[in-house]
């Protein structure tokens, strides 16, 4: 995809944890919200990713499989907290970085 000058931007996928409660009217929220933040931030949004309670970690792994064949510059999440599906978030944040060389990247502000 294209920024308005015609040049490439690099691409992104987003993923987010539904919690126990979320509302899907939540759920589409919450992806707005990274689709905003994603432009915002100058990346073209790929897949948003969104992981089930009864499905752990299942969006997880179609991820890191998507991270594998494709071209990605980063994964944007809400907050620390999504990433905290299999340990702590910044393990796995470190990890993701560390394997797949995406940048991994918050959309809270701090």
């Amino acid at each position: 995809m294209n920024d308005a000058n015609g040049r490439a931007r690099p691409l992104a996928h987003a993923y987010l944890r539904v919690h126990l409660l979320m509302t899907e009217t939540e759920l589409i929220d919450a992806k707005e919200r990274l689709e905003r933040f994603a432009a915002v931030e100058g990346y073209a949004l790929g897949r948003v990713f969104v992981e089930r309670i009864d499905l752990m970690p299942a969006a997880l792994h179609a991820l890191v499989d998507a991270i594998e064949t494709g071209d990605v510059a980063a994964v944007i999440v809400p907050t620390w907290q999504h990433l905290a599906v299999i340990g702590p978030p910044t393990v796995l944040a470190e990890h993701l970085q560390r394997t797949t060389g995406v940048r991994v990247v918050i959309a809270a502000p701090p």
